[in-house]
């Protein structure tokens, strides 16, 4: 494995920049963009645990060191059910190895929790995000890794608390990086074990690798030896980009939480019009489809 360097990082960033050097072409690091929302200050284990506790939350796991891949980790089902509350107080013990992953949920039933986000200003929205709008919370312990995949869209990772180490490959090398064959989602007895809305997501809008970048095989994945990555380590306030079509793995460095949305083009890095009486003109979304 070949590194090639930081992620490039931007304090400057414009919509006219943007769109014009990296959408759809290379990630990037955002700095300084959203340093006013109050959830740089607010959210914590503590801030999640005193307000959400008995908050109903869907635990997944992943172990890195296991032979089995993330999907197949994921087929297994490897899932818990807890309160919020279960789950903060479980970080600190040695037994912390869950994480609340990619969270839809949890934002669209507690949408005071995008008060805290400012509605994403300035990367959208000025008005309500439609109910297809793709945004997911991300709620980890230290060591936590996320295996190796792509999501099927355009997507912001906006960090708020605690460190990641994230590694992103470019799309030219996917024939390096031994992608599943995403038949064993269709095996007999699976649909009884997994709610269908989540395995339509496994299907349709994921592609998984069964290698880990962070403890690389080579002599079970000898090809992911020619492979190039870019890296970086980001912590609150960093907004990363990642195109569609990049292999991604990320490792929390220590108690991490963050939010993922889909790029909201129209709005993206514009400054919000002027409040008025007027109507809002609907705004056209770039969903996660």
């Amino acid at each position: 494995m070949k590194r090639l360097g930081e992620i490039e990082r931007r304090h400057d960033m414009t919509h006219e920049r943007f769109f014009g050097d990296f959408f759809q072409q290379r990630p990037v690091v955002m700095t300084e963009q959203i340093s006013h929302w109050p959830a740089l200050a607010a959210w914590g284990p503590g801030y999640f645990r005193s307000r959400y506790g008995q908050t109903p939350v869907w635990l997944s796991r992943y172990d890195p060191s296991s032979q089995r891949t993330f999907l197949e980790q994921n087929i297994d089902h490897q899932f818990r059910e807890g309160t919020m509350a279960e789950y903060v107080d479980s970080l600190t013990s040695e037994n912390g190895r869950y994480s609340i992953r990619e969270s839809v949920g949890l934002l669209q039933r507690n949408p005071e929790l995008l008060d805290d986000l400012d509605h994403f200003r300035p990367f959208g929205c000025v008005h309500e995000p439609p109910d297809d709008q793709f945004m997911a919370l991300w709620f980890a312990p230290k060591g936590t890794i996320t295996g190796m995949h792509i999501d099927v869209g355009e997507n912001v990772l906006f960090h708020l608390h605690g460190h990641k180490h994230v590694l992103l490959f470019s799309p030219d090398n996917t024939a390096l990086l031994y992608e599943e064959d995403l038949s064993q989602l269709d095996a007999p007895g699976l649909a009884d074990r997994v709610d269908s809305d989540t395995l339509q997501m496994w299907r349709h809008y994921v592609r998984w690798s069964k290698v880990n970048a962070f403890n690389p095989d080579f002599e079970r994945f000898p090809l992911l030896g020619a492979s190039s990555y870019l890296e970086a380590i980001i912590g609150p306030g960093d907004a990363l980009y990642i195109p569609c079509g990049w292999w991604h793995t990320v490792r929390s460095l220590d108690v991490t939480i963050s939010v993922s949305k889909s790029v909201f083009k129209d709005e993206f890095l514009r400054p919000a019009p002027p409040l008025t009486d007027a109507r809002p003109v609907a705004a056209t979304w770039e969903t996660r489809s």
